[in-house]
């Protein structure tokens, strides 16, 4: 694909694009030379202006009939299926991932729209009891602004988890995108912002101020975050001060049992496709994988071939199988850690094909590496890599597996493979995850409608997804009415 000439990104607020003092270059992952975006550097003075413009139009936009704002929704949903394709390839440019696989987020990002709308004016009736002496109503009303932090990894799919059920709840909201993926998102966000008032979809960009600055505001009534522990931690300390809601999405370091009676030439394909999502950047991709002892060898040899298939390259190559990481400070900390993971004794195999080896420096490519003969306790396997890197851990006893899953403060998916589904539902009942799949490691599309998805320990608070995702952006209000206190009530009840 051609260079061109880079896109300047403002902010965005009161559907009027907000200009900076400076702005810092977003480039490509895969071709350092191209400068992708100039994007606008927020402060502290955006963020207030922004949050509120979204109170201002709260006042307004939280009147609105439920059914109405699921069909602004709708229209915004079809609004980006008409430029999806365009999303997705300035998403591999900034991004780095593979062009399916920004398709695929821009269409998850669509489809959790439509979903939310379809499942709103339901969830949001009041519920009623009532007897003789009194009646009871329980209303579901909306918080107020919203604050929004999403990453780099799934920009458009996370974006929309949060918009759709904040604005259908007749919330608005202001979001930082990472500026690791900033401009595929605040086109798509500025689509959808056309269909609501001025004022309930805002946009900052920034870094350091303007995160803080977001989660400490006082017209902020909840923040929702999705990144790392480390920041999700700093968030919620921040969000302490005025009591904020908070929900957290954070880090995974999902383990995959493998059982004894699993086939390693069936379970290794799908489990391929499972750790190397995106390059291993997903905070629910298979990163750990533990094995029984007497099928330890087969099981590596055979996961080994496979990866030694997988060709990396860049994104929008027709070739690549596997693209670059995101960002310098990902690519060296893989690096440093197979450095010190080989120092630590295990045996790393790098494996895979380089599309295209005399560009191969020019990005943040990484071959993917299988890890053996690693300790429980070693850094690769209590830790989340964030890569295309996978430790194979063996064990002796079901007891001995479920123990090492449940032994980390992460706590965001699981997966249990085997010939027995009903053996598999036992054991997951013992994981220590807000998600476990048998035979899988991704949402299906009945999953999609009916699981929540979050996590449990460090993993985070709260879901998304489903009624229950949607209870994360309201407020309950109880109201009581005593039928004997007064006897000349008029209405009817």
């Amino acid at each position: 694909m051609q260079s061109s000439s880079p896109i300047k990104l403002d902010m965005f607020a009161n559907h009027q694009a907000i200009g900076a003092d400076a702005y810092f270059d977003v480039r490509d992952p895969g071709k350092f030379s191209e400068v992708v975006a100039q994007v606008a550097v927020g402060n502290a003075k955006h963020v207030d202006y922004a949050v509120t413009a979204a109170h201002e139009a709260f006042l307004s936009w939280r009147n609105i009939a439920v059914r109405g704002r699921a069909e602004r929704l709708l229209m915004a949903a079809d609004a980006l299926e008409a430029i999806a394709d365009a999303l997705a390839i300035t998403l591999v440019r900034e991004q780095g991932m593979l062009l399916r696989d920004t398709r695929r987020d821009v269409a998850n990002g669509i489809k959790t729209l439509r979903e939310t709308a379809a499942i709103a004016e339901a969830f949001l009736q009041p519920d009623r009891f009532e007897d003789e002496e009194s009646l009871i109503r329980v209303e579901k009303a909306p918080i107020g602004v919203i604050g929004a932090i999403i990453p780099w990894n799934a920009p458009m799919g996370l974006s929309m988890a949060k918009v759709g059920p904040a604005l259908v709840c007749g919330n608005t909201i202001v979001i930082k995108p990472s500026p690791f993926a900033p401009v595929a998102v605040s086109q798509a966000l500025q689509t959808v912002a056309s269909f609501f008032p001025p004022g309930v979809i805002n946009i900052v960009h920034g870094d350091g101020e303007v995160g803080p600055a977001l989660t400490r505001h006082p017209l902020v009534r909840r923040v929702s975050f999705t990144g790392g522990i480390d920041t999700g931690k700093a968030v919620m300390a921040a969000a302490a001060a005025s009591v904020k809601n908070v929900g957290l999405e954070l880090g995974g370091n999902d383990p995959a049992i493998v059982l004894d009676d699993a086939r390693p030439e069936e379970v290794v394909p799908e489990l391929i496709r499972r750790i190397f999502p995106r390059s291993g950047q997903v905070c629910y991709a298979v990163k750990r994988v533990y094995v029984p002892a007497a099928i330890y060898d087969k099981f590596f040899d055979t996961l080994c071939e496979a990866v030694d298939k997988l060709q990396v390259g860049y994104g929008l190559d027709s070739r690549s199988t596997l693209a670059p990481v995101n960002n310098v400070r990902q690519f060296r900390f893989i690096q440093d850690l197979i450095k010190r993971t080989r120092q630590g004794g295990a045996e790393v195999r790098e494996l895979g094909k380089k599309v295209d080896p005399d560009n191969w420096e020019k990005g943040y490519y990484l071959l993917p590496a299988v890890v053996r003969n690693v300790a429980p306790n070693a850094e690769i396997v209590v830790g989340e890599q964030f890569g295309p890197i996978i430790p194979l851990v063996p064990y002796h006893t079901e007891a001995e597996a479920i123990q090492m899953a449940n032994s980390t403060e992460h706590g965001l998916a699981s997966s249990i493979w085997t010939s027995d589904f009903e053996r598999g539902m036992q054991l997951a009942k013992s994981v220590e995850a807000g998600m476990t799949f048998i035979n899988s490691h991704a949402r299906t599309s009945l999953g999609d409608r009916y699981m929540p998805f979050g996590g449990v320990k460090q993993s985070g608070i709260g879901r998304v997804r489903t009624t229950i995702g949607l209870a994360e952006y309201i407020e309950y209000h109880a109201i009581s009415l005593n039928r004997k206190t007064l006897t000349n009530v008029k209405g009817k009840h």
